[in-house]
């Protein structure tokens, strides 16, 4: 503190904004993390250490999901703040870091705005270990969601996504929603398979939107982001004095009755829960926790895996009877890298989405990038994608230029983009000897080089990380050419 009122008196303080920030942060039990818009951490005070048993020394300058392997770009809360430059609040987080340590948080997420330009995350979190503090985390987010639910029943379904809203050119993706129109209307219960980023999101919605319950509760939950021990409590609500601090709630169930409840990453759920998951879904009646009387719900379910169904039911993960009654409709969507003609198509939608509100001209890919694009594994999918375009296009809007080049586009991608065309080249050339390979390599990563960078050969050998007399000698033994 005395330093504080030093600086509050004495303007020519020799203590910095900087570093009194650092006091203050440092000092208070909330956990602060900050992240750039590329994802990158560059901010972790000692709450956050505390909190999430890692080192600052550790964390800073490592991307997110590499810090934190439990998160991608579909459930990351910070890229939701990025994509949509709106703040996120009291979000419950259950989620593991590096060191495969589970931690439990209440997470709120603010945007740095900058000329209307988001250019990172500011992240608090709050420890949730202690009972106390998980019930009165547990109010809080009831009352978010009393408020969202609100919002929600006088939307009246209008604003949800329509079928038409899911974007793709493969024919038999495109049969599948087309048959969806119709199927939707039956009040069948729903299981969704796709990977992380398919868009099992979007398709629950559709099916809600186009069903007789449009005009009733989408209560949609991420089964991954609940704790464990508030499973019950959430989905089934809980009775005044039941435990210290419980309150007069409905669960998820009762606030969805008469419309729709959509289960994301149910096979993230302990198999314990399922069971009781089950009987409310083959009953229609739920029991709050500490109450004595059974609650009727009316509730049509979608539900969403990102694991083959059946392999989940082996592996003991997914009950065999909960997989039966909830796959009344079975959807499976394919990931994007079987859906070659989806990525071109897709990139081309994010841009133009995108354009009006980034303040754009018209802009396209280079074909350099396309063909990163086309040979990029996607991992993340349709989401993963989305958010590269997005980052690309900030980039580019720096430049004010029309085109997409591959310097505007994530490292990441290039150094993936690489790995893959090595292994493509070792496998291709299992018939040659060792030295033969190695030439063959050599060849194929100096091309590359050349490639990428317009065939300068001052850029190429940065890029490769040798001197420029050493590539010139390369360049003309090989015969490469496509040089400046």
């Amino acid at each position: 503190m005395k330093e504080i009122k030093r600086y509050k008196s004495n303007k020519n303080s020799l203590i910095s904004k900087e570093d009194l920030f650092d006091i203050i942060f440092n000092n208070i039990y909330v956990g602060i993390d900050i992240i750039d818009n590329r994802g990158n951490m560059i901010y972790y005070n000692k709450a956050m250490e505390e909190l999430e048993g890692l080192n600052a020394e550790e964390v800073l300058g490592n991307f997110v999901f590499d810090v934190f392997p439990s998160f991608n770009y579909e459930n990351s809360t910070m890229f939701k703040c990025i994509e949509t430059g709106k703040p996120i609040y009291d979000n419950i987080q259950s989620y593991l870091n590096n060191k495969g340590e589970q931690i439990y948080a209440m997470v709120t997420n603010i945007p740095i705005v900058k000329d209307g330009e988001v250019e990172g995350v500011v992240e608090f979190a709050l420890d949730m270990d202690t009972i106390g503090n998980l019930y009165k985390t547990f109010n809080r987010w009831y009352s978010l969601k009393d408020t969202v639910f609100k919002k929600e029943k006088e939307k009246k379904g209008v604003d949800f996504y329509n079928l038409q809203d899911f974007k793709t050119r493969n024919i038999e993706l495109k049969r599948t929603i087309e048959r969806l129109e119709d199927v939707s209307k039956y009040d069948y219960n729903v299981l969704l398979f796709g990977e992380t980023g398919t868009g099992k999101e979007i398709l629950a919605q559709s099916i809600h939107n186009a069903s007789y319950r449009k005009n009733k509760p989408f209560i949609a939950q991420n089964c991954a982001a609940i704790p464990e021990n508030l499973l019950e409590s959430i989905f089934f609500g809980t009775v005044k004095g039941s435990f210290t601090g419980a309150e007069n709630k409905p669960g998820l169930f009762e606030l969805a009755d008469g419309g729709t409840i959509f289960l994301d990453e149910l096979n993230s759920l302990p198999i314990h829960p399922q069971a009781k998951l089950l009987r409310a879904i083959e009953e229609g009646y739920v029991r709050r926790v500490g109450g004595q009387e059974d609650i009727k719900v009316d509730v049509r379910v979608i539900a969403s895996v990102n694991k083959e169904p059946l392999n989940l039911v082996y592996e003991k993960k997914l009950r065999e009877d909960l997989f039966y009654r909830i796959s009344q409709i079975y959807i499976e969507i394919p990931p994007l890298r079987t859906r070659k003609e989806d990525i071109l198509y897709l990139s081309g939608h994010f841009i133009k989405e995108n354009s009006e509100f980034l303040d754009m001209k018209p802009i396209k890919l280079s074909s350099k990038v396309e063909d990163i694009f086309m040979n990029y594994p996607w991992m993340g999918n349709v989401r993963e994608l989305k958010n590269v375009v997005i980052q690309s296009m900030i980039n580019l809007k720096l430049e004010d230029g029309n085109e997409i080049e591959v310097r505007h586009i994530p490292k990441h991608i290039i150094s993936e983009n690489k790995k893959r065309k090595m292994k493509k080249i070792l496998k291709y050339n299992e018939d040659k000897n060792y030295e033969e390979r190695i030439i063959e390599v050599e060849k194929k990563l100096i091309s590359e080089a050349l490639y990428m960078t317009d065939g300068n050969v001052s850029e190429a050998a940065r890029l490769l990380k040798i001197k420029r007399q050493t590539l010139q000698y390369k360049i003309k033994k090989y015969e490469i050419e496509n040089v400046e």
